[in-house]
């Protein structure tokens, strides 16, 4: 029996019939981006709002220098979304004006993600300021990260009961372990958001390779997977720009270890790479960023380390090198920890607890 009828709206043109085709052949995990299809077990029927106008047409683009927003993409979509219960957006390139119109005559209740708006990094011009008028008409905001949800009220005027921290999830049958070895010494990082720290993870690991070199006890290598213009001394490894997620599932499961590296941010940046990494049964170093410890839980599922701290990261790595057996338990609990609460079957759980609390 269906409880409730959610539109469900992406940002950034994601097509989900498409999405829909490549899991059926296996290139991409879960049959909704996000795992959202699995809301259907939870008596929610999740009806994707399809994109309606071209994205690249100047109408359409213009409209985005107010705030970065998603204007004319999700005004095109308000006819398919009469009939349903609620409106659900990813993000708030759609849900901030989905939540504008939130309130207006046959347009459901807005509930909406906030990811980037608390980071002061890279938000556009005006953007809090039309964000502070339109998310007071949402239902419910929901964050990744708690260390968003202080900021955020304090930014918006929203009242606190209004949020609502979901912890993320990745596919855990997408991602999994292999019964082979790892490959000793092989550090992967992948990657591509402008909070990611290519210097620190350059330089820290090429302070570990001069250590283990001295040593003559195993060697370092890295595999980053980045479209970001990053230099990677030939001696230490190679960059490439892209890769399939089934080639970047293997490349977590071969891997000895993968590493993170970021700048201070709210919004949990890399998280998708660390879950990735931990339901591959693989040991995560990670920069200690505010709210990756509701993922992290350091010196259990994986080992934090101070933003831009180079010695540090570099103590991390060797470490896990030298000491296949601590990497392995890492990885392990890593692994039970995602099979546990990190997974997409479990975010799906508190999607469909948030929806009922309305």
């Amino acid at each position: 029996m269906v409880e409730c009828n959610l539109a469900l709206h992406y940002s950034g043109g994601l097509d989900a019939n498409k999405w829909r085709e490549r899991h059926g052949r296996g290139e991409v995990p879960d049959a909704l981006p996000y795992g959202f299809d699995r809301l259907a077990r939870y008596s929610v029927k999740v009806s994707p709002v399809s994109l309606r106008v071209s994205r690249d047409a100047f109408f359409v683009r213009g409209p985005r220098i107010f705030g970065g927003y998603e204007w004319v993409e999700t005004a095109a979509s308000r006819r398919t979304v009469g009939g349903s219960d609620v409106v659900l957006c990813w993000d708030e390139r759609v849900g901030v004006p989905a939540a504008l119109m939130a309130g207006t005559r046959n347009h459901p209740p807005v509930v909406t993600g906030v990811i980037w708006l608390a980071d002061v990094a890279g938000r556009r011009p005006g953007s809090l300021k039309i964000a502070r008028c339109a998310l007071r008409r949402s239902s419910r905001i929901f964050t990744l990260s708690t260390a968003q949800i202080p900021p955020l009220r304090t930014q918006l005027g929203i009242p606190e009961g209004r949020f609502s921290h979901v912890l993320f999830g990745v596919d855990s049958t997408f991602f999994r372990t292999s019964v082979n070895p790892p490959k000793k010494g092989l550090v992967v990082s992948v990657g591509n958001d402008r909070h990611r720290d290519f210097e620190t993870l350059i330089r820290g690991l090429s302070q570990g390779w001069s250590r283990l070199a001295e040593l003559r006890l195993a060697e370092l290598r890295l595999e980053l997977v980045t479209a970001r213009n990053v230099a990677v001394p030939p001696w230490l490894g190679r960059r490439r720009n892209r890769l399939t997620l089934p080639e970047v599932s293997d490349l977590y499961r071969a891997a000895s270890m993968v590493v993170v590296c970021l700048r201070p941010n709210l919004h949990v940046s890399g998280v998708t790479v660390v879950l990735e990494a931990m339901a591959s049964g693989r040991p995560v170093v990670v920069t200690d960023t505010p709210g990756i410890r509701d993922y992290v839980d350091h010196g259990r599922t994986g080992i934090l380390v101070p933003p831009y701290d180079t010695d540090a990261l570099a103590e991390a790595v060797v470490h896990l090198v030298l000491d296949p057996d601590r990497a392995a338990a890492l990885g392990a609990a890593a692994r039970l920890d995602v099979e546990h609460r990190l997974n997409t079957e479990a975010q799906a759980r508190r999607f469909a607890t948030l929806l009922r609390e309305l």
